[in-house]
């Protein structure tokens, strides 16, 4: 499992209130979604990448990567490989990146290497069954494309539609003016990461800010108890009935 695999699974987690009579010593709640940086080489060196969670590098061969990770320290690396083949990734792995981003043109051969390195794959134009079929393949997230305006409620539907049948979390772009309404919004149709362009990377501290500022996933102030994305959690334990008794 990848560490950026870890933090989406942390980030995905509904809080439960402690237990017993005791004050105790207030907990502090992490953050509901994850804060990303998309970046190129030159853009890496800006101080605000070590303060994401994780950085999606573009432009930058695997094998060449390994001193961008270093530079990064504890934030998680990410390398985006168009037509990424199985020799990417094993070279993205040895550069010490935590995962790639591949897109639907990459060779089938490079999922057999991730082992070790996590996987995330760009949204396409893709079909129920395709979708449903992608709930076995493994993969940590799915990148989608900024969401253009309006954002109607025709186009949260589709964003949910990609979550609940690839059993995947999301990650999106944003613009860096975005609402704390929004964020929310995103983060209940599935969304467990946002990312910036690094042209706005200096405005990553105010969305990390406003990331903090949301309610309680399930905690809003409808009748229902618990949030949509819940529903993606622990979707392999599902049984069919025995019909044929």
């Amino acid at each position: 499992m990848s560490k950026l695999s870890e933090k989406i699974r942390r980030a995905g987690q509904v809080e439960s209130a402690p237990l017993g009579f005791g004050l105790g010593r207030p907990r502090e709640a992490p953050a509901s979604m994850l804060c990303l940086l998309r970046l190129d080489k030159e853009q890496s060196k800006k101080p605000e990448a070590a303060d994401a969670d994780a950085v999606i590098l573009e432009g930058v061969a695997a094998d060449r990567a390994g001193s961008v990770a270093k530079k990064l320290g504890d934030t998680l690396l990410g390398l985006r490989l168009e037509g990424g083949d199985r020799a990417a990734v094993a070279a993205a792995r040895g550069a010490a990146a935590d995962f790639v981003v591949l897109d639907a043109a990459s060779p089938a051969e490079a999922l057999l290497e991730s082992g070790g390195v996590g996987l995330v794959l760009v949204a396409d134009e893709w079909g129920d069954p395709e979708l449903r079929t992608l709930a076995g393949l493994g993969l940590d997230a799915i990148v989608v494309g900024q969401m253009e305006e309006p954002f109607t409620l025709g186009r949260l539907l589709e964003l949910r539609r990609l979550a609940v049948l690839s059993q995947t979390p999301l990650l999106v772009e944003v613009d860096p003016k975005i609402e704390a309404s929004r964020l929310e919004t995103l983060r209940e149709s599935g969304v467990l990461g946002v990312i910036l362009d690094g042209k706005s990377a200096a405005k990553l501290p105010a969305l990390r800010k406003l990331v903090l500022s949301l309610p309680q996933r399930g905690k809003r102030k409808s009748e229902h108890s618990d949030a949509l994305l819940p529903s993606l959690v622990g979707a392999g334990d599902y049984e069919e009935d025995d019909d044929d008794e």
